[in-house]
């Protein structure tokens, strides 16, 4: 049996591929759509996914969650958290975690969340400038990506202010003999600003601030909430936060603090008992009702300040600063990437000759080849209407063409009987160009691809 003679035919292949909706990026082989009821521009979408659950096989690719609208652009705010699920710390590495997003459209929508396990190749980290990092795990080391600090009336030692726990640091922290907690809200990483390890050194009006600007719905505009820990040796009357919007001070009564150790005033909130010994007034939530912002974009600072006095420091840790909650936000069913992966392999045999009959015939003048073209499909999707058009060279008695087939399998060029022709699977005998009629072939995989394999007769001149 004589393999690819390739020299002696010319092969075209066609076929056609429909699929539900197009696909954002061939490298992601798995997505998951999001409906999103009475959405309104710039509130914050977010979901809890464990991508196994999904029916994600294998290990899931982090760097590889996107969140896409169905014109295949970019959300331009969006992360995903691994270390948080359910509003609570989740263990690393499990294949779940939150996915957070700002929306960028009102009304019933739909977007897409593709994602892909590492056994599928490593995707590109998405860039900082994306996340929204509301919970600072997106920070770069110390540095809140995506906010903004500064200090003003500092002496000769910078305060803290920069997002922790740092690399050489535990769950606590020691200070003139105090074991100080340092852990945040949930998750891992908390914005820190104060005189935690610092020397007071100003001029009795110490400032320093941490600040995030952010559009706000102009319907459904919900709340704006943030927790924050204030650990103190001071007082609210020497120490205190001061929360501004757009450089004013807002009414704190309206922050809905609820902590017996927390005086809150209508120009800030501090702690109660009077300064001394070294008090953690633990993790407290604000909540601010954005209504008078609606439709605007606003700059929220949140400044600590402080009375010089080394001996009676204070500092606020901060997390999870979110705004706008859209909570109508449910997910669909996992899709996977349909593709299409054809391979075109031709085998020949000589099955007689003028000479020697079917008793070990040659490729010689008169003889009767049989041709069998394997086509296999090792993609995910079916190939639709698969022609496959074969040109012979001249050497080739055209009008001798017969027999032509389509069977399952692979091919077998001798092992294969001689059926009689069977026209509905291209062209009749005699016919040049040949053309064979696969039909729809179904989608296999690459350690199982699908075969299909098309036969004809042929006589040399």
């Amino acid at each position: 049996m004589v393999r690819g003679l390739w020299n002696f035919f010319t092969i075209m292949i066609l076929f056609s591929l429909s699929l539900e909706a197009s696909w954002w990026n061939n490298d992601w082989k798995h997505r998951v759509a999001i409906t999103i009821n009475n959405a309104v521009t710039h509130q914050t979408g977010k979901l809890n996914i464990d991508f196994s659950t999904l029916g994600l096989l294998g290990d899931l690719d982090e760097n590889s969650i996107r969140v896409v609208k169905e014109d295949g652009t970019l959300l331009a705010q969006q992360e995903f958290t691994d270390i948080l699920y359910n509003g609570v710390t989740d263990s690393l590495n499990n294949n779940r975690g939150e996915v957070k997003f700002i929306i960028e459209e009102s009304g019933e929508l739909t977007y897409y969340i593709y994602y892909d396990s590492i056994e599928n190749g490593s995707k590109g980290v998405l860039s900082s400038t994306y996340v929204i990092n509301g919970n600072f795990e997106h920070s770069s080391t110390s540095t809140a990506t995506n906010w903004s600090i500064g200090q003003s009336s500092i002496g000769t030692n910078n305060p803290n202010n920069e997002v922790h726990p740092l690399a050489s640091e535990g769950t606590t922290f020691s200070i003139d003999g105090q074991n100080i907690n340092n852990t945040a809200y949930q998750g891992k990483a908390f914005f820190l600003h104060g005189y935690r390890d610092r020397a007071e050194s100003g001029n009795m009006s110490e400032v320093v601030y941490v600040e995030k600007t952010f559009n706000v719905p102009s319907t459904a505009y919900g709340n704006l909430t943030y927790w924050f820990r204030i650990q103190a040796f001071d007082d609210i009357n020497y120490d205190y936060v001061q929360v501004k919007v757009n450089g004013n001070v807002i009414n704190h009564t309206n922050l809905n603090i609820s902590n017996s150790n927390l005086s809150v005033t209508s120009t800030k909130y501090g702690r109660k008992s009077s300064y001394g010994g070294y008090q953690d007034i633990g993790w407290t939530k604000a909540t601010l009702n954005l209504l008078a912002y609606a439709g605007t974009t606003i700059t929220v600072r949140i400044s600590h300040h402080f009375f010089s006095d080394n001996n009676y420091k204070s500092w606020q840790l901060i997390d999870d600063f979110e705004w706008s909650l859209n909570s109508a936000v449910t997910l669909g069913v996992q899709e996977n990437q349909e593709n299409i992966k054809l391979e075109i392999t031709k085998f020949s045999c000589v099955l007689s000759d003028l000479v020697n009959g079917t008793l070990n015939p040659k490729r010689i003048p008169g003889a009767t080849i049989r041709y069998a073209l394997e086509v296999t499909n090792a993609g995910s999707a079916t190939a639709s209407n698969v022609l496959l058009s074969d040109t012979l060279s001249a050497e080739f008695d055209v009008t001798t063409i017969q027999k032509l087939q389509v069977q399952s399998g692979a091919c077998d060029c001798l092992g294969m009987s001689s059926s009689s022709n069977n026209g509905a699977n291209g062209t009749a005998d005699g016919v040049h160009p040949i053309v064979l009629d696969f039909g729809n072939l179904l989608g296999g995989s690459v350690a199982t691809p699908t075969k299909e394999c098309g036969y004809f007769e042929v006589e040399l001149k």
